[in-house]
């Protein structure tokens, strides 16, 4: 099936015939661009990254890389590059075993990272997860890892994949571009690059003329490039659709490039697609053209995609155009006459001298023997180098010496493997590019770069400011680099030491069931948390071993051990919380023969940081000892949250699973200690109370109670912004909000805390959204609790499990740093 081209060009004339940029508007300077880029960046407004893709589905996309590379490198001191995914390996040469453009970059830029750190997968890893359906892997993977890589930068570049054979491209580059929070600057390509069969050869050149094989390299190999007619109609509804399908992913997208642009019609093009993006709100930066020796394939390239390896002559001689190959298919003294033959004519024609490689075989030392004599003694004909067909073959003994003593002054001398038709079928579709050494074609693409695109205008739509976004990633990322935090930061009374230890202890009650083994087993190998697994140390080893989860790195207790310790310690301490209830300590032992209760002694003994159950259990049985043991001195009202994480954001739910019929003082506790709960997880909280009303709309029972709460929230918590009553499509659209809210709010359109009136509207407010949105609803987390303690769906996955430990982890530094502020106190008997 053939792909369509993409692109023109973006170059006018002015009257005096200078190519100028037509984004340069009368007035306008592009220094007032780059000023304003400048005081972005000193005003703390930084972009911190910019995604390329080819919408085209094409290669090429080096002159912009280098380009931008170069641009803000002027600009910043630590500017990076990243790929998700790591395409087009090299062989051998400079970078070897190392993506192209991780190489090419890395060496042109003298980039000080690891280049094993500047990509997320190999393009085999990407294609095996994506074949097995295992896309949610490739992208943990490539977050993870740029996670880590842009750290300590001023902004990274990122390319979007590249690699054939796995499916829709715009959808998965746009998919990346979101998960990174990466702004798209798309490329698109006129040029289209045609599967051309040995077959089809004669069509594109001569072959076999009296003797040797011929074929042309420029502009491009064989004229593979073919370009066709194109209007700027055309390729504004291809930069739309491509908008759009960028969109759909949630990915931002900052403007359109164009490569490869047609020398024809370019004027009438760029003039007409510039006004219509323009008018679509669709920021144009301008298009680099087809150049010759940008598109012109290397010898150093075409020495790649054989495998070959130099035998005879310089490296550095690699770095020279390849314009035309000649097959030597007849003795040495006819091919060199006809080599001269040809050159007599060419300077006949006013044309200089042809430097063409030749592919022949290794058996043929006559030729080898001949073109390098002609051209170490200067006579001639010259070539631009030898390539040397069957390489397990050899060139003799005696030849080989001869050559050595000569190397230094010998064009490149190459051997690969393959056999001559093979060979010439390889060459004649090398896809020209740009390697680290292609010294020549890098300082080239600068000066394209430089000349035809608008960098400041690039940069200014970078600093312009965004909504913030978070996706179900991002915020699971930064949980975890909470829960990996160290607590020295955390200011302590001279009488309270913490343990040295940075992790969280989180208690794992529900031992026999394989995904809490399996959860604990990832816990502990991504360092979140440690976990303490209750039972009988070999049963738990033995249910491991049968599932094959290593839990070498869980501690395990077995609660029903009555010569433990803390068994006699735990009864104590349950018979003093409970006095109230007139508890024995007879019945204490009782108590603490269930798991769930001894896990949550251990919670307020201070033995383990936060307790996760519920896989096996029932809600009830999970919560009701925390609820017994575990209130606050202030009694604070005990409620619950669910983060609900959308393509695009995180938002806090609450109360969907405790309170029935909140009164508005209740509703008021659970709308402060929600925020209070966002903001230990990194979300400047901006409260919502819900209602079926928004302001003075509306009235009613309901609508009274929300306005009563509203107002204690503000009296009592001055520092928080909360709105209400307010309708959910006020609260989190700023369309609809700047409709309703007259005035202006801080929380209206941009609310990511939203406090239900009542459990039968949030309990289903929850699961609609999540059951009509896909959207990963992370709880419920409990709060109010003076230790964490949270129960686990029974329809759990892993996935859920390691989320929760995650959050019960922040919950318990969080309570660690309330605490350290305080006078500590007993947690109140109920």
């Amino acid at each position: 099936m053939r792909r369509l081209p993409w692109v023109a060009g973006r170059l006018l004339r002015t009257e005096a015939g200078l190519l100028t940029k037509p984004w340069a508007e009368a007035g306008a300077s592009s220094l007032t661009k780059a000023a304003a880029f400048s005081a972005a960046r000193g005003a703390g407004a930084a972009p911190d990254s910019i995604f390329f893709t080819n919408v085209s589905g094409l290669k090429g996309n080096s002159p912009f890389l280098i380009g931008m590379m170069e641009y803000f490198s002027r600009h910043m001191p630590n500017v990076g590059f990243y790929q998700p995914i790591g395409a087009d390996v090299l062989k051998h040469g400079k970078g070897a075993r190392l993506p192209k453009h991780v190489a090419m970059l890395k060496s042109a830029f003298e980039l000080p990272d690891d280049p094993s750190r500047m990509y997320g997968v190999t393009e085999e890893e990407a294609q095996a997860l994506l074949a097995s359906g295992r896309t949610e892997e490739l992208m943990d993977r490539v977050f993870s890892k740029y996670q880590e890589y842009r750290k300590g930068k001023d902004l990274v570049i990122l390319e979007g994949a590249t690699v054939d054979g796995i499916g829709n491209l715009v959808e998965l580059n746009g998919r990346f571009a979101a998960e990174l929070d990466a702004p798209v600057l798309m490329i698109m390509d006129l040029h289209r690059d045609e599967e051309v069969t040995v077959e089809e050869l004669p069509s594109h050149s001569p072959l076999l003329n009296e003797g040797y094989l011929a074929f042309q390299f420029a502009p491009q190999i064989m004229d593979l490039h073919r370009d066709e007619e194109v209007t700027a109609g055309e390729l504004y509804n291809r930069a739309m659709i491509s908008k759009q399908d960028l969109q759909a992913e949630h990915a931002d997208v900052l403007g359109v490039v164009l490569n490869k642009v047609p020398k024809r019609d370019t004027q009438i093009i760029n003039a007409q697609l510039s006004r219509k993006l323009a008018a679509a709100g669709l920021p144009y930066a301008g298009g680099i053209p087809a150049d010759p020796t940008i598109g012109t394939a290397r010898l150093n390239e075409v020495c790649q995609e054989l495998d070959g390896r130099l035998l005879y002559g310089s490296a550095e001689d690699l770095d020279c155009d390849v314009n035309e190959v000649l097959v030597a298919a007849e003795d040495a003294s006819a091919f060199l006459e006809k080599l001269d033959a040809k050159n007599q004519e060419r300077i006949r024609r006013g044309e200089p001298p042809s430097r063409p490689l030749v592919l022949t075989s290794k058996s043929r030392a006559d030729v080898l023997l001949s073109l390098t004599a002609a051209h170490v003694t200067g006579t001639g004909p010259h070539v631009a180098g030898i390539i040397l067909t069957d390489a397990k073959e050899s060139v003799g003994a005696a030849t080989d010496r001869v050559l050595m003593h000569y190397s230094d002054q010998l064009v490149p001398v190459i051997e690969t493997p393959t056999g001559l038709f093979e060979t010439a079928r390889i060459v004649s579709s090398v896809n020209p590019g740009i390697l680290p050494e292609s010294n020549s074609k890098i300082d080239h693409a600068k000066q394209l770069f430089s000349q035809y695109i608008d960098a400041n205008a690039i940069a200014g739509q970078l600093a312009l400011p965004k909504q913030a976004k978070m996706t179900p990633k991002a915020f699971i990322h930064k949980i975890h680099e909470i829960c990996r935090a160290d607590l020295q930061n955390i200011v302590l009374p001279e009488n309270i030491v913490l343990p040295e230890a940075d992790l969280q202890n989180i208690v794992l009650p529900e031992s026999a069931d394989r995904r809490v083994l399996a959860a604990a087993a990832e816990i502990v190998k991504k360092g979140l948390a440690r976990i303490t697994l209750l039972g009988k140390p070999a049963e738990v080893q033995a249910a491991a071993e049968k599932f094959n989860i290593d839990v070498s790195g869980c501690s395990v207790l077995d609660f029903l051990d009555t010569s433990n310790p803390l068994v006699e310690k735990y009864a104590d301490q349950l018979v003093e919380a409970r006095k109230a209830k007139q508890l024995t300590k007879e019945q204490a032992y009782d108590l603490l023969q269930d798991l769930n209760m001894f896990g949550t002694m251990m919670v307020r003994s201070g033995d383990a940081d936060g307790m996760v159950s519920g896989a096996m259990c029932t809600t009830a049985n999970t919560i009701r000892p925390a609820l017994q043991v575990l209130k606050t001195p202030q009694k604070t009202l005990v409620s619950s949250i669910f983060f609900m994480c959308l393509p695009d954001k995180v938002l806090v739910y609450g109360d969907c699973a405790v309170n029935v019929e909140p009164t508005p003082e209740e509703l008021a506790q659970i709308a402060t200690v929600s925020a209070d709960t966002a903001a230990s997880f990194g979300i400047t909280p901006r409260v919502a109370m819900m209602s079926y009303s928004t302001g003075t709309s509306g009235f009613g029972p309901q609508v009274d109670k929300v306005k009563a709460a509203t107002a204690l929230v503000k009296e009592s918590r001055p520092d928080l912004f909360v709105e209400g009553p307010i309708q959910y499509d006020a609260a989190v659209d700023p369309a609809i909000a700047a409709q309703k809210i007259k005035g202006g709010s801080e929380v209206a359109g941009k609310a990511n805390v939203c406090i239900f009136p009542d459990l039968n509207t949030g309990n289903n407010t929850y699961k609609a959204v999540q059951q009509s949105t896909g959207a990963i609803a992370i709880g419920p987390l409990m709060q109010g609790l003076a230790k964490p303690v949270n129960d686990l769906s029974r329809g759990c996955t892993v996935a859920d499990i390691v989320n929760t430990v995650a959050c019960t982890a922040v919950q318990a530094i969080g309570a660690k740093q309330q605490h350290a502020s305080t006078k500590p106190t007993a947690a109140a008997a109920a």
